[in-house]
């Protein structure tokens, strides 16, 4: 890619970013109160800034201490609580429109996906709550745009750089919640095939450059390298996360007896909980969760709205992200296609792994790292060829994506308020509710 290409991705980067976060920063104070899981996270944070030793044993550290450096930074108010959040998911946006570039290698294409991505909701609800889930979703699809780019480099140390980012990318989402190391088992999967499908020596009678197992492909990922990628730097960038809490600690032992809690609460049985719903049911929104809901007067209504906010996931990007999903599965599997796997992959590795939940409790947004293929698959399948037609189904999708996201914004953030019509009006399902 030449110099002057360099420039214009890292400039269209920077406005994404920056265009983001000017959208995720707007009444980021509102609910000017803790909410929902921010009851664990803040004081959690609150108590590591005092110096005490690190609570919430449920989940590694690195999203807490991210948490911290926030209300470091901004103080300790709902501002201060919720920006690394916001800086994050703008990260987020800004990552996936790197992972479309690679996708697709034109810039006005990963830009429609970035832009789909910011309009899917998801990652606008979570930029705005101080939980873990942004900081995890960040990495993630950090992690896919290297990926993206070590397997389609033509270059081998290229392709060992941006193999061996991408490993430090899946240790740090890890270092969030363990959910991160779905992802790491994917990757590793797509490379244990091509290598099992290279060993064999398969051929087929139509051989084409963009057969996922090409011998061209993926230049820099031998043996040694997949080593360092998948495991030895993965796990390093893991380890130096933990080595705040091993210092306050005092004893290296720390970082064992923290694993050998977390195991303990995640062999453990769990409450139920109002909001938790099946892995299965999060294909059609079946119950979504309520972040908050606060009443900002004695009387809910047009004169006193109320304060909303509810993880729901834009319906038009979930029906067409989900159905441009399948699309992507259907071309890697019929055509061998390569950006149909990686498509594939991003999206089957952080969804399925939740069957086999051992604690039995899901939540809907443990959903949204999965959603952020969404873009990317849709990118791919409208923008497959040159034909104008695709050119305005396109508008058509970001134009209607743009609509359903205004249309749920009073529920997104909740600053802006509802009234009891303008609620019902944005609850389609009893199970919404």
């Amino acid at each position: 890619m030449k110099l002057t290409q360099w420039k214009r991705l890292a400039a269209a980067a920077a406005a994404v970013f920056l265009l983001s976060l000017a959208a995720f920063l707007p009444d980021i104070g509102d609910p000017a109160t803790l909410t929902f899981d921010e009851t664990w996270y803040v004081p959690t944070a609150r108590d590591w800034l005092a110096g005490a030793a690190m609570g919430h044993q449920e989940h590694p550290p690195l999203g807490k201490l991210l948490i911290a450096l926030g209300m470091w930074l901004a103080g300790d108010n709902p501002t201060g609580w919720r920006a690394m959040s916001a800086a994050f998911g703008a990260a987020t946006v800004t990552a996936v429109f790197f992972w479309g570039f690679g996708l697709t290698g034109k810039i006005g294409r990963a830009l429609w996906a970035a832009a789909l991505t910011f309009f899917a909701g998801a990652v606008f609800v979570q930029a705005r709550i101080a939980t873990l889930d942004i900081f995890l979703m960040a990495f993630c699809a950090l992690a896919l745009a290297f990926f993206t780019f070590s397997i389609k480099a033509t270059s081998r140390s290229r392709s060992i750089a941006f193999a061996l980012a991408m490993g430090v990318s899946l240790g740090l989402a890890g270092a969030c919640k363990w959910s991160g190391f779905f992802l790491l088992f994917g990757l590793a999967s797509v490379y244990l095939l091509i290598g099992l499908l290279r060993t064999w020596g398969v051929r087929f009678s139509d051989p084409k450059p963009s057969d996922f197992f090409s011998e061209a492909a993926w230049p820099g990922m031998s043996p040694s390298v997949a080593v360092a990628a998948f495991i030895a730097v993965p796990l390093a960038a893991y380890f130096v996360a933990y080595l705040p809490q091993i210092v306050r600690a005092g004893d290296l032992y720390e970082f064992v007896a923290s694993h050998e809690r977390m195991r303990d609460i995640m062999s453990g049985s769990s409450p139920s909980h109002p909001y938790a719903s099946r892995w299965f049911t999060w294909l059609w929104m079946g119950r979504p969760v309520w972040y908050s809901f606060a009443l900002r007067g004695p009387n809910w209504g047009p004169d006193a709205p109320a304060s909303a906010i509810v993880a729901l996931v834009n319906p038009v990007v979930l029906v067409l992200g989900e159905a441009a999903v399948v699309l992507a599965l259907t071309r890697w599997l019929r055509f061998r296609d390569r950006d149909g796997l990686i498509v594939t992959v991003a999206f089957f590795s952080q969804f399925l792994p939740w069957a086999l939940d051992p604690k039995g409790l899901e939540f809907f947004y443990y959903y949204f790292p999965a959603t952020l293929a969404f873009g990317p698959a849709l990118a791919l399948g409208i923008f497959q060829g040159e034909d104008r037609r695709r050119r305005v189904v396109a508008a058509a999708v970001l134009i209607g994506a743009a609509a359903a996201f205004a249309f749920f914004l009073p529920v997104y953030a909740g600053g802006i308020g509802v009234t009891p019509a303008s609620l019902a009006a944005r609850l389609w399902f009893k199970s919404w509710i």
